[in-house]
């Protein structure tokens, strides 16, 4: 590939997989901008709780659901498309939305478009991050799966800091960024990357089977997504209800997320050494613990404390669940698994509605303890879980993402 490379571009494999990483950050940034302004949103635009539910909704779904689709989609037509589109329209229609949606309508029509861009991305570069790296996968891949951390960690400060500084017009220059990194990806990947049409069925019967013994994985994977975005979207309204600066609420945020990329590596290492199994049942407990004592009254400094443990908790599981979804299917792992998973998120998110409605019947802090024992009842099915699939006994134990 890299013979092959036009004189501008880059070519060295290392410092190519760095420039992916640093898109992906550029690109997670924008989905989770959202959280830190509901609660201006929300004000300007006279929407409710089960509003901001339904926008943690929307934009999960068209992010999440249709990834699958779009890997599929770029691996027959190839490209820089799906990368550089990827950035340059999740980062346009974010910016649009926040800084000059008229009505709560048109914020979600725009945040769902921008989110296809955010779906158009991931499958493509990470597929294209596989290729490069060669015998250096797990390396590279973990360069580009840390990308997104910090980007989820950079977006409160970066909106908080925007709509400070600029109101809501202000929230427009977000888009600079994406559209920096899409023109910068456009050069890096010279040339462009050729079609791979797929070889052979998608849906055989292993896939059939699969999809048929992932319901347990489909419950556990919607729960702890319910909880994750149910916390992200009303943390920051019932901290507004309750005085606190939008600056406290942008770095409590930043710390979930950088707290979280923290807990996803220690949970994967973990899983290897303990299994799965106690992995997803502990961080099910301690998830919901941290939560519980996060609603109690307390200092500032004792609330960021809490958060962060409720972040490695909540996060922990990422390449667990990852590694069962793969281990469900034989032959089309990367499609098969990503749909399972993408499933089971987008059925979470229609639970964040759900908390969303009884926060404006009763109160956020109401519909958090809620979600607080929600994330327990995914423990019955954690222990319905197949294991044998995860580490089959020829195979080596898969390492944590």
């Amino acid at each position: 590939m890299a013979d092959q490379e036009s004189s501008t571009a880059v070519k060295n494999p290392i410092t190519k997989t760095l420039v992916f990483t640093l898109s992906h950050l550029v690109n997670d940034t924008y989905p989770n901008l959202y959280p830190v302004l509901l609660p201006a949103l929300m004000s300007q635009l006279g929407f409710n709780s089960a509003g901001a539910g339904l926008i943690s909704t929307v934009s999960a779904l068209s992010a999440q659901l249709l990834q699958p689709v779009m890997g599929y989609w770029a691996d027959l037509s190839g490209g820089k498309k799906f990368v550089v589109g990827g950035l340059a329209l999740g980062s346009v229609l974010s910016a649009l939305a926040f800084a000059w949606a008229p009505s709560y309508a048109w914020l979600l029509i725009f945040l769902f478009i921008g989110g296809l861009g955010n779906a158009a991305f991931h499958p493509h570069a990470a597929a294209l991050v596989s290729e490069i790296t060669g015998k250096r996968k797990g390396l590279g891949m973990s360069l580009f799966m840390i990308g997104g951390n910090f980007g989820r960690a950079v977006a409160p400060i970066l909106a908080g800091t925007a709509f400070l500084l600029g109101g809501r017009p202000g929230l427009s220059y977000v888009a600079i960024p994406g559209l920096v990194m899409a023109l910068f990806m456009f050069w890096t990947m010279s040339p462009a990357p050729a079609p791979k049409p797929r070889q052979g069925k998608i849906f055989t019967p292993e896939f059939v089977k699969g999809l048929r013994s992932s319901a347990n994985l489909l419950v556990v994977v919607a729960l702890r997504n319910m909880t994750s975005l149910t916390t992200m979207t009303l943390v920051p309204i019932l901290w507004h209800s309750l005085g606190y600066p939008l600056t406290d609420t942008a770095t409590l945020l930043s710390l979930l997320f950088i707290a979280g990329s923290l807990g996803n590596v220690a949970g994967g290492a973990l899983s290897d050494a303990v299994g799965p199994k106690p992995v997803l049942i502990t961080s099910a407990l301690f998830s919901s613990l941290w939560l519980i004592l996060f609603l109690q009254k307390h200092s500032l400094v004792l609330s960021f404390i809490l958060i962060a443990l409720l972040g490695v908790s909540l996060y922990s599981t990422a390449s667990v669940v990852m590694v069962f979804g793969q281990s469900l299917f034989s032959g089309n792992k990367g499609m098969a698994s990503g749909l399972t998973l993408g499933i089971g998120n987008t059925l979470g998110t229609f639970g964040v509605a759900l908390m969303g409605l009884i926060a404006d019947r009763y109160s956020p802090a109401t519909s958090l303890y809620i979600t607080a024992f929600t994330v327990l009842l995914s423990i019955p099915f954690v222990l319905y879980l197949k294991t044998a699939a995860v580490h089959p006994p020829d195979s080596p134990l898969p390492g944590g993402r």
